[in-house]
């Protein structure tokens, strides 16, 4: 099992880059992924494997999506190349594997998951809403974050220009009860 910090063009943007994870499975037996406390399938990813593609999105809010369109089909241009066409725009996906420092794959991915769900519920009790114009804590910023919290080391800092990469998430946004008071607001 391999974890993966990826980035991705944004889509309908000539300018930008939007990072999100890929969680790739092996065997029979792997991690559950569940999202506000409901279970989450592993998909093909391209080229026989299986496994996950989580991003937090702009809803409105900075909201985590499983198998969200773009980024689904960025990880799928990524593993199975010939579905890339040259006559149509692609998005020059760049992947880098995540190390975990301070506990084997399979339990950095368990935490990793643990986290997305966390931050999903804590998420949907206090808003995290979109910056304006990505500035702010935006996708980019979750995906490292996530990372980080997880134990796990990757790339900070993909070609393009990721705004956001730098601004961490509080971890409280992670954790399995985030106090109302005094959550930090983001992105105000």
């Amino acid at each position: 099992m391999e974890v993966y910090l990826a980035a991705r063009d944004l889509a309908g943007f000539a300018v930008g880059t939007h990072q999100f994870i890929i969680i790739m499975l092996s065997g029979n037996s792997h991690p559950e992924a569940k999202l506000l406390g409901s279970r989450v399938l592993p998909k093909n990813i391209g080229n026989s494997k299986i496994g996950y593609v989580i991003g937090a999105q702009n809803r409105g809010n900075l909201v985590v999506e499983f198998f969200e369109k773009s980024d689904y089909q960025a990880t799928l241009e990524f593993f199975e190349p010939k579905r890339i066409s040259t006559l149509k725009s692609d998005f020059d996906t760049q992947i880098s594997k995540v190390r975990f420092k301070k506990s084997n794959n399979i339990d950095g991915i368990r935490q990793l998951l643990n986290l997305v769900n966390y931050y999903s519920i804590n998420q949907s009790m206090g808003r995290v809403k979109y910056p304006t114009g990505g500035f702010g804590y935006n996708s980019n910023s979750w995906a490292q974050s996530i990372i980080k919290h997880s134990g796990g080391i990757g790339l900070k800092n993909f070609d393009g220009i990721d705004i956001g990469h730098d601004k961490e998430i509080p971890k409280t946004y992670f954790t399995p009860i985030c106090p109302s008071k005094p959550r930090p607001r983001l992105n105000k």
